[in-house]
């Protein structure tokens, strides 16, 4: 307790204090702020349905190949949605023109029919890592192409699809 007297023997109470509330305005900087993505688009669809045909193309511009990237995709759907699941393609060509597929599985809702994305009302937003953690090897654009999988050759209650980049 000796350390907090000081020579006119009273506590540095008021200095510690001030410390601590200092200490805690950085922090609460620090937390606040929030990393913009790199690219955040949507496509909107039709309110007619989304055509089995139809394609929602995203071109980013990466300038980076060594940061690690997270790339999402997000689907907005309404409540009328009528499955519980959404199959997606997802076509990637790359700068030097080689193309890569993969196939999302989008479990939108649970077995009780709760959606799992995020909303209120009647308009949800669901997420779905695409690539976690990846590096692109090129600098260029990078043009991603999305289609439904679904049997429906007209799908309804699907309102837009987007792509997000974040580091």
């Amino acid at each position: 307790m000796s350390h907090l007297i000081n020579k006119k023997g009273t506590t540095n109470l008021r200095q510690i204090r001030l410390g601590v509330f200092t200490l805690l305005i950085v922090a609460v900087c620090f937390a606040s702020c929030n990393k913009q993505p790199v690219f955040n688009e949507f496509k909107l669809i039709s309110p007619n349905g989304w055509l089995a045909d139809s394609s929602c193309v995203f071109q980013l511009n990466i300038e980076d190949s060594v940061t690690l990237f997270d790339l999402t995709v997000n689907v907005r759907h309404t409540g009328a949605y009528p499955y519980q699941n959404l199959w997606l393609f997802v076509e990637q060509l790359s700068p030097d023109s080689l193309i890569t597929r993969d196939t999302l599985s989008c479990t939108l809702s649970d077995f009780t029919g709760k959606w799992l994305g995020t909303g209120t009302g009647s308009v949800y937003l669901f997420s779905v890592p695409l690539k976690t953690k990846c590096r692109f090897e090129k600098t260029g654009i990078y043009q991603y192409t999305i289609v439904h999988g679904m049997r429906d050759g007209n799908l309804n209650g699907i309102q837009a699809i987007g792509v997000k980049l974040d580091h």
